[in-house]
């Protein structure tokens, strides 16, 4: 991976100078009954709970459902690549005999886009079992957490750009001025910028690097389907 100098200015991790919306932490308030140093401890520890457990719950589906075989057609990864008959007598084997509906988390962005990372951070997915060997299944790092994954999940770089920020210990907002950086001068050394980055893309998504190239390869794939 290539390490850029500095040269694009801090958005995320700081407020500028003349800015109307300076975060002035003595103007909040979280209530008589806790300090905002207990309130900050509680909300952080709570999170990086939270998103280890969407994470561990992502692993355990992603698993069950690449597990699954019909007419002796396996699941394959990435979806669009299964045939209709599989994706839907899959739908169908979850509506009706496990009674629920899991697409409510299949069809997320974020789960989507989490999911690219597993044959990567667990080597021999399927071979193993989440559910009875949940250590080799765990989250890999001690700092950064779920949403830095989702953040470069379309970089080609995004596994080393993750150990930076694990290693820096950077605070998401660090790490998306770290990112635009990176990402700015990458552009810049293309005779035709390659990536994008927008902001508040949707409502899953305040900020979002495409890689025109990637999506360019996916639409293909999709075609060819």
């Amino acid at each position: 991976m290539k390490h850029h100098p500095k040269i694009y200015e801090d958005v995320f991790s700081r407020d500028h100078l003349g800015s109307n919306h300076k975060l002035n932490l003595d103007k909040i308030s979280v209530g008589p009954d806790l300090e905002l140093t207990e309130y900050t401890s509680l909300f952080k520890n709570f999170l990086n709970k939270f998103y280890e457990d969407i994470f561990d719950g992502y692993v355990r589906v992603s698993w069950l459902r690449r597990k699954f075989s019909y007419c002796n057609i396996r699941t394959v990864f990435p979806m669009y690549k299964n045939t209709p008959i599989v994706n839907l007598a899959f739908v169908k084997f979850v509506r009706r005999i496990i009674g629920k509906d899991l697409q409510i988390v299949t069809r997320t962005k974020t789960f989507s886009k989490i999911e690219t990372y597993f044959s990567s951070l667990f080597p021999g997915f399927l071979e193993g079992n989440p559910f009875t060997n949940p250590e080799y299944y765990k989250f890999p790092y001690k700092h950064i957490t779920l949403d830095f994954l989702f953040l470069v999940h379309q970089l080609d770089d995004r596994m080393e750009l993750l150990d930076v920020a694990e290693k820096e210990k950077m605070s998401f907002a660090v790490f998306m001025d770290y990112i635009i950086n990176y990402v700015s001068t990458e552009n810049d050394l293309l005779p035709k910028p390659r990536f994008v980055l927008k902001q508040n893309y949707d409502k899953n998504a305040p900020f979002y690097i495409r890689d025109n190239k990637k999506d360019l390869q996916v639409k293909k794939g999709k075609k060819r389907k």
